[in-house]
């Protein structure tokens, strides 16, 4: 489950952002790649190998750490890309591409957003789409994708081989097929209700992207900064309680009792002359810091280069614990209050290495500050269900063989 919103807000200036929603104990890692020319002639993407490109772009993705593919990123051109489960009728292939890959091999080969559209398309007529994309359970479905660079977005919606795609200058995208008879492009010959005819009813209502694509829609229509997509990406459904029951209906998603996905990092790109990325690199976005890094700049944690997955995965685990210790409890208001004094700070810092250097070094010792209050908090409280799914969350993130790493 995941949100994804952009914006442009004038040519040559616009925003994107996206929560990834996935299983508590998957790792996310973020990594900057730079550009290449691969000897290589073929590519081993999550399932499956297809041929190499001759060059590829420098792109920032931040990926499930056993997969390929991403969930989110943005390239040298400023091409950002989130994906989204959609559920579908009919079967979904147990093999093909995953969204991810998709998503990745978009970055990779396209210099705009309407060259990504395109691309997904064909690699989607080639390949197909498919594959388990669940962590610790099985996971199978569709892909809707935003896609936005300086001055378009794309909304791409997918069912098997079939799409429409929708040109639009803000929007969301959430878990659930949305675009019908208004489509700018279709598949088919002709236009038609494509959401009536392939949205799989009863996984798209339970997935509570119904409820979140009305938080979502509105907030993309008016954001006017970074920071106005960050508090996007923390809304939390009215009379919600999210660290003492799980809820799947809210834009910044908590894991328990019956909702198994849970918020596990967070991303909002600013595209003006430069590119500014602003990274949770953890899970639970109104637990964590958006800290900024710039686009090209030396890869810094939360920013790992390829090749150091593990070290990504590991550094996010550490980032963990610290969310894992206020599961259950309620942070004061001076924790909410002093998190947006920083972020604050940052936005109001000409970018560059020495606001990257100030971020990293205060966001450290903010969460070294607020560490011990969680355990002085008091135990846990929820019903007996939410507190039996964190424990066994808990169980199983501290076995050895977690985290399973793909290193590519």
């Amino acid at each position: 489950m995941c949100d994804t919103l952009g914006r442009i807000l004038r040519p040559d200036l616009a925003l994107f952002a996206k929560n990834s929603d996935r299983s508590p104990n998957e790792p996310q890692v973020i990594e900057y790649r730079p550009a290449r020319d691969p000897r290589e002639k073929e590519l081993h993407a999550t399932y499956m190998t297809i041929g190499q490109a001759p060059h590829t772009y420098a792109t920032l993705l931040s990926r499930p750490a056993w997969m390929w593919g991403a969930e989110m990123g943005v390239n040298e051109h400023g091409v950002c890309i989130g994906n989204e489960a959609v559920f579908t009728k009919g079967r979904y292939s147990p093999t093909g591409l995953t969204g991810m890959d998709l998503v990745r091999l978009a970055l990779e080969r396209s210099a705009s957003a309407r060259q990504a559209a395109d691309l997904i398309l064909e690699l989607l007529e080639r390949y197909g789409q498919g594959g388990n994309c669940g962590y610790d359970h099985s996971f199978f479905y569709d892909n809707a994708f935003l896609i936005l660079d300086r001055r378009e977005i794309w909304l791409l919606e997918t069912a098997g081989k079939q799409w429409v795609c929708r040109k639009v200058s803000a929007g969301s995208i959430s878990n659930r097929l949305s675009i019908g008879a208004e489509g700018d492009e279709y598949s088919a010959a002709a236009p038609f209700d494509f959401a009536r005819r392939f949205r799989e009813p009863l996984y798209s209502h339970f997935s509570g992207s119904k409820q979140r694509l009305a938080q979502t829609a509105p907030l993309a229509a008016k954001a006017e900064s970074a920071a106005d997509m960050m508090a996007a990406l923390r809304t939390h459904r009215a009379g919600a309680d999210p660290l003492t029951k799980g809820d799947v209906a809210s834009v910044c998603m908590h894991a328990g009792g019956l909702v198994g996905d849970h918020t596990t990092s967070s991303m909002v790109v600013e595209l003006g002359e430069d590119i500014t990325v602003w990274l949770t690199g953890s899970s639970t976005p109104c637990l964590s810091l958006f800290v900024p890094w710039e686009f090209g700049a030396e890869p810094e944690a939360p920013v790992f280069p390829a090749g150091r997955a593990v070290e990504a995965a590991g550094w996010w685990r550490q980032r963990e614990e610290f969310a894992r210790a206020w599961i259950g409890r309620t942070p004061p208001p001076e924790f909410y209050a002093r998190r947006d004094e920083l972020e604050h700070s940052w936005l109001a810092l000409p970018a560059g290495p020495q606001r990257t250097r100030r971020a990293r070094e205060e966001a450290a010792a903010f969460f070294a500050q607020w560490a011990p209050a969680a355990q002085q908090a008091g135990p846990r409280r929820g019903a007996g269900r939410f507190l039996r799914y964190w424990e066994n969350k808990d169980r199983a993130l501290a076995q050895p063989e977690h985290p399973v790493v793909n290193g590519d």
